[in-house]
């Protein structure tokens, strides 16, 4: 109300109508934030809906590449499965963005070897560099610690897009990785620099550079268009870190890095990994695949037969239980999702059952975005976990321990994908 407009004949009425006023402020806003949560919930629900069948996609190219091919149809596949792998990085960095911008979006801490970590990117680095005829490199310092705690996945992912951008626009030269850490006011800080030999960016490109979705003139695709580097922006921060570019045109890039971390007091905890290339140990069983969607089924029942497993498959909750309460099983394959009684629920009645069944080995199969809740899935009975996208040696390692072939571990297991 500008002063102006102040009448003390009307002192009850100009109140009220501040009051009203206020009022239609607040349902506006209420609404405005009802229509972005509606929005959000929307993109989390298509992008999971559309990771599923994503997924599947990259499961069958790769059994099509692991069985005999002449030389066009390897050609073919491997185009296939590198296309659906660049659509489901898209989509995972949609569903990451639409949770940083709800406000729910949580990391983790827990300790981690920084050393693997970045060797780890690296290899990833040298493979990709070596396919365009780049030369990469990595250093890690001498201050840079061994062990830290932090969220270890989300550093790899903005590590990755930066490494990406740089990959991306090189044509010739080199990608190089380095890692180091300061002490800054008693505290440790994490300092990780990508650089290229690439034609370099003017200071208006830089300033863009981190924006979603943002064409930027002369650069052939934009090297802002886009999520992965507005994404990593946000986990940056997220973190307490910063990210940024400097560049010299015709010289090439540098793209830093840079987060608040604490130096762990002991090692990362062992994790459990299953060797590269073979499928160790002889299982033996007959297994119940509970999994409503029909290409999931027939991925999982490939590995089962490749592992010398026979199943059955049933595609609802209330089949399994059923199936349960007439026979035995070696183990059940249980999807968490699913749309009459989800695995949970499943799982309890199956644990409720007067039969031999109900004490049957129960592994989840859990989506990326669920696998926070697997305190639940034990608590329910389940007896170890597996994450979906469905990966073999990961499968078989969640197998392993209780169908192996001779003495079976009735121990609890719980395997990470």
């Amino acid at each position: 109300m500008r002063p102006e407009d102040f009448r003390p004949d009307d002192l009850f009425g100009q109140i009220q109508a501040l009051v009203d006023g206020l009022a239609a402020e607040r349902r506006a806003r209420e609404a405005a934030e009802a229509a972005d949560k509606a929005k959000s919930e929307l993109i989390a629900m298509v992008g999971h809906e559309l990771r599923t069948p994503m997924e599947a996609v990259i499961d069958m190219a790769e059994l099509l590449l692991a069985s005999p091919l002449d030389g066009t149809q390897q050609r073919y596949t491997e185009a296939l499965a590198q296309s659906a792998r660049s659509l489901l990085n898209v989509l995972n960095d949609v569903l990451d963005f639409s949770r940083l911008e709800a406000g729910r979006f949580e990391l983790g801490a827990a300790s981690f070897d920084l050393h693997d970590l970045v060797n780890s990117v690296a290899a990833v680095m040298q493979m990709r560099a070596n396919e365009k005829g780049l030369t990469s490199g990595v250093d890690i310092g001498a201050s840079c610690p061994r062990f830290v705690i932090g969220d270890a996945a989300r550093i790899r992912q903005v590590l990755m897009s930066l490494i990406d951008n740089a990959l991306k626009f090189t044509a010739e030269g080199s990608v190089r990785l380095h890692a180091g850490a300061s002490d800054e006011d008693g505290r440790l800080r994490l300092r990780f620099d990508v650089t290229d030999t690439s034609g370099g960016l003017r200071k208006a490109e830089r300033e863009q550079l981190f924006q979603p979705r943002v064409q930027v003139a002369s650069v052939p695709a934009s090297q802002g268009a886009g999520l992965g580097l507005s994404l990593a922006r946000k986990l940056a921060e997220l973190m307490g870190g910063r990210i940024g570019c400097e560049s010299v045109v015709g010289q090439g890039s540098l793209y830093w890095f840079m987060l608040p971390a604490e130096q762990a007091r002991t090692g990362a905890p062992p994790v459990r990994q299953v060797k590269e290339g073979t499928l160790q140990d002889t299982l033996s069983g007959h297994v119940l695949v509970v999994e409503d969607n029909a290409v999931n089924r027939m991925l999982i029942g490939a590995y089962l037969e490749e592992f010398g497993l026979t199943h059955e498959m049933v595609g609802s909750g209330g089949a399994a239980v059923m199936s349960l309460a007439a026979k035995t099983y070696d183990l059940v394959l249980m999807d968490i999702m699913m749309p009459d009684l989800d695995g949970i629920e499943t799982t309890k009645r199956i644990r409720s059952l007067h039969a031999p069944s109900s004490e049957v080995p129960i592994v989840a199969l859990v989506a990326p975005a669920m696998k926070g809740d697997c305190g639940a899935y034990l608590s329910a009975g389940m007896d170890a976990y597996v994450a979906k996208p469905i990966r073999g040696r990961e499968l078989h390692a969640a197998l392993a321990p209780f169908l192996a072939a001779g003495e079976r571990e009735p121990a609890l297991k719980l395997v990470k994908g």
